[in-house]
């Protein structure tokens, strides 16, 4: 398309053209996005010699082994599930002449979230400096974790189950390891620890990172017709959606508006996830060649 001579057409052929434009875009992205479901599941182990691998080795505590990687591959996986689920919500709706904006969207926007982590973790050079933001990682992550730990404490109070007993042994046991683990980092000095920013800063960062390293590419025929929102813009509009907001609606006249919407959540999630994806693979591997390491769908040629 081109080679369209947008202007010299009708309004209706024009936005009925374009709808058809953007449905086949959002069908290939979403393909693309499915590509990640094998390493989502499965990601490629850290292999000796790796950037990875040094700075695990260097950051132990006590018996806790792998915390550079295991810190920063989470969130890359997690990121990589909620853009295999957005593609394949889409791909449904698509074939039942539907979109479901809204559930692609927050998916998206959840991709983007943990994506930025990832990035925020490792983008950085200094071994000292991503050290201590896996350390302040983790520790930030208490507040979450002890929300959830009250409610399952209060739970298992209430159960009168004969598993009950069993389950209760591993949650104390699990609850052990885990103030282990934070106070082995809170008794650290303070300067051996840094927090990471909240939701939408850490987002803001990565997304300024991403274009700088993995900016997007000219598209001859959707650069014609729209100018696609950035990675922040999305990420904005997106929480509309997610937190029940009547006001992101206001910029949806008719479905043409949110086959647009859909286009760009994929446009952002996908780059980001990619450079995730990337930046944790590239310093997974080894020195030494190894065929076994497959190609990701994403990796530079």
């Amino acid at each position: 398309m081109s080679e369209v001579k947008w202007g010299e057409l009708h309004p209706n052929d024009a936005r009925r053209l374009k709808r058809a434009m953007f449905l086949g875009n959002i069908a290939d992205r979403a393909q693309r996005a499915n590509s990640f479901l094998e390493w989502g599941l499965r990601p490629h182990p850290i292999e000796p010699g790796s950037r990875l691998a040094i700075e695990d080795r260097a950051a132990t505590l006590d018996d806790e082994r792998g915390l550079i990687s295991s810190t920063a591959r989470w969130p890359a996986m997690n990121a990589t599930e909620n853009l295999v689920a957005a593609s394949q919500v889409a791909a449904y709706a698509l074939v039942n002449g539907q979109l479901r904006t809204s559930a692609v969207s927050g998916l998206c926007r959840t991709a983007m979230e943990s994506a930025s982590k990832t990035i925020w973790l490792i983008s950085e050079t200094d071994p000292d400096i991503r050290r201590r933001r896996c350390f302040g990682f983790i520790e930030n992550e208490r507040s979450w974790q002890d929300k959830f730990d009250k409610i399952e404490a209060e739970t298992l109070k209430l159960r009168t189950d004969e598993l009950v007993d069993a389950d209760r042994a591993e949650f104390d046991k699990h609850r052990e390891q885990f103030a282990k683990r934070l106070k082995l980092i809170t008794d650290l000095p303070e300067d051996e620890r840094i927090s990471p920013k909240k939701f939408t800063a850490m987002v803001s960062d990565a997304a300024d990172w991403t274009d700088e390293h993995w900016p997007r590419q000219p598209d001859p025929e959707i650069d014609k017709v729209m100018y696609p929102r950035g990675a922040k813009s999305f990420y904005s509009l997106g929480s509309g959606f997610v937190h029940g907001f009547k006001w992101a609606t206001d910029y949806v006249d008719d479905d043409t508006d949110l086959i647009e919407m859909t286009l760009d959540a994929f446009g952002a999630a996908l780059r980001m996830t990619e450079c995730a994806v990337i930046l944790f693979e590239a310093q997974a591997i080894g020195p030494k060649p190894n065929p076994a390491h497959p190609q990701l769908p994403c990796w530079p040629s």
